[in-house]
């Protein structure tokens, strides 16, 4: 039974129980591959990450920077097939060909991380309900592996398990057991949601930054940090982060541009934000400056608090840019969709916000610290609903800003509606744009509704200008402003299509035959056909209206 239920994972479809064959042992799939549903497909093919470039003072020598262009320039890298792979919940890591030839779509490989192979009987099961097997998002990228340039897919078991994997994808067409570099599991981690990091360091290794992640041991009330070895999965750096809750994906920045990891931010259900340092040649100078640390432990950078005081939980990723003084500001919203009850908005439900905090070194006491703005009103427009952001001003002494995500009564609006934000910000120009969520159990409102929301970076007030074609006529001008209720007319700062329902995140694309910009999106309510998910496309502004703000710019992150 054993070999049969081998076949079985690996595609064999003649045991499985049919109307025609009642008898067979293993139940019957609508497909071979299984369901993908938190795992992100990553796309890898001749990706130049600027490895040539990286510093020797960080101890990569000038031969391995001259072996990376040697690597790169090689017969095996530039025949290589374009890849996209995907965790899927047949429990396996899927690599693709991502062609657009006939062997565009073949499988180049598969494979089971060791953490779950006690798992697979449970899929040929008749009686099997949906579970989790490799359900997070890969990071791939090029890394410095055994003196020798390598293409690494990083991936992690997601909600299916508490691992973190390795693979060499440099020739996936030539895939082995040797391929498989390590795997990572610890008695203090817990469901690795969160997206790991591959990046270079300061002591001339590649690392990976993983977190505890979510449903951790109950034994300890501490989260983790690693860093491990690219190489072979070996712990560089633990980092303990006392009284945290469950730690989300790291944001690892490179503050001056040299490719090099500089500095660790890693959020948590608790509302932390924590800060660790790592640009120093030796581990054991890797650590949260002395302004962020009490009697020897970590502390937070900062707490996110709603206006009563309770902590708001933080899962969506961070994301991070400069300010126009070089300091860095985090931009991330509050709010949670792990859980199973997540998606029952009580009658009172807890307010949410977005936060752009400045890091300065020391902590942040609470919101007292940050710039408020608030929703001002929001309407139903012909093709979508609008929402009006405040333009209050940015003081010296702030040390950021908020947006409460609630339309509040003071304001005659209907107070919380249970919005959050689960997934990363964009940052583009002046801009941070970001999807939030609605969410609703009834099955008919299709998982609930967003907003997509785009804010001025700086101060996280309403834009000078209208982003959104907000009334879908293919242009962008002042037809696009909405009416406040003294009669100012003033940009729409959030667009929302109740008939899309949820929306997990945006992308911006370009049409440059007609040179315009649009922000696409598969919601919950999106149309599904033979070729896959119609997206739903909403015109902007292009890049061109922040020629004005060049101060700001992205920080280089998760390299």
């Amino acid at each position: 039974m054993g070999q049969n239920r081998l076949a079985f994972i690996r595609g064999v479809r003649s045991l499985e129980r049919t109307d025609a064959a009642p008898n067979n042992p293993f139940r019957q799939r609508d497909s071979r591959l299984g369901d993908i549903a938190n795992s992100d497909p990553q796309y890898i093919h001749k990706q130049n990450f600027g490895y040539s470039q990286l510093p020797e003072t960080a101890g990569f020598t000038a031969a391995a920077k001259s072996a990376y262009t040697t690597f790169r320039a090689s017969s095996s890298y530039q025949n290589r097939p374009p890849l996209v792979v995907v965790g899927a919940n047949d429990g396996m890591l899927h690599g693709f060909n991502a062609s657009l030839g006939t062997n565009g779509g073949k499988e180049l490989f598969a494979y089971v991380p060791n953490d779950l192979i006690d798992e697979l009987y449970e899929l040929t099961d008749p009686t099997y309900s949906h579970r989790y097997y490799v359900d997070g998002t890969p990071r791939i990228g090029d890394a410095w592996v055994g003196n020798a340039w390598k293409t690494l897919a990083i991936g992690s078991s997601g909600a299916g398990g508490r691992s973190i994997f390795a693979l060499d994808i440099s020739n996936p067409e030539s895939m082995s057991s040797s391929s498989v570099l390590w795997e990572f599991t610890h008695p203090e981690m817990g469901y690795s949601l969160g997206r790991p990091s591959l990046v270079p360091l300061y002591n001339g290794k590649f690392g990976v930054v993983v977190t505890s992640g979510y449903d951790r041991p109950t034994s300890t009330t501490s989260g983790y940090v690693w860093l491990l070895d690219a190489a072979d999965g070996s712990v560089l750096k633990r980092f303990e982060l006392p009284n945290s809750g469950d730690l989300g994906s790291p944001l690892v920045v490179d503050l001056d541009n040299d490719r090099v990891a500089d500095r660790i931010y890693v959020a948590d259900t608790n509302g932390n934000v924590w800060r660790l340092d790592t640009n120093s040649t030796s581990t054991g100078n890797w650590d949260a400056p002395s302004s962020l640390k009490a009697g020897g432990s970590i502390t937070p950078l900062f707490i996110a608090k709603d206006s009563s005081g309770a902590r708001q939980p933080i899962t969506a990723p961070l994301d991070a840019a400069y300010t126009k003084d070089r300091k860095i500001m985090l931009v991330f919203g509050t709010g949670s969709f792990y859980q199973t009850t997540d998606n029952e908005i009580p009658e009172s439900p807890q307010v949410q916000s977005f936060y752009g905090i400045i890091d300065s070194g020391t902590p942040i006491d609470g919101r007292s610290n940050l710039l408020e703005q608030e929703i001002l009103k929001e309407v139903t427009g012909t093709e979508l609903n609008g929402r009006a952001v405040s333009q209050n001003t940015l003081e010296d002494s702030h040390l950021g800003w908020y947006l409460d995500l609630q339309w509040k009564e003071s304001k005659n609006g209907p107070g919380p509606q249970g919005e959050r934000v689960i997934s990363q910000a964009q940052l583009g120009g002046n801009r941070v744009t970001f999807s939030t969520l609605i969410p609703s159990a009834d099955p008919c409102d299709a998982g609930g509704t967003s907003w997509i929301m785009s804010l001025d970076l700086a101060t996280g007030s309403r834009l000078v200008y209208s982003y959104f074609d907000y009334n879908g006529d293919g242009k962008i001008d002042e037809n696009d402003y909405i009416e406040l209720d003294d009669g100012t007319k003033v940009p729409v700062s959030g667009v929302a299509d109740p008939d899309e329902g949820a929306v997990k995140g945006t992308i911006g694309l370009n049409d440059q035959k007609k040179g315009k910009r649009y922000l696409c999106y598969a919601s919950s309510a999106s149309s599904t056909d033979s070729d896959g998910v119609t997206p739903v496309c909403i015109e902007v502004m292009g890049d061109n209206s922040d020629s004005n703000r060049l101060s700001w710019h992205e920080v280089r992150n998760n390299l």
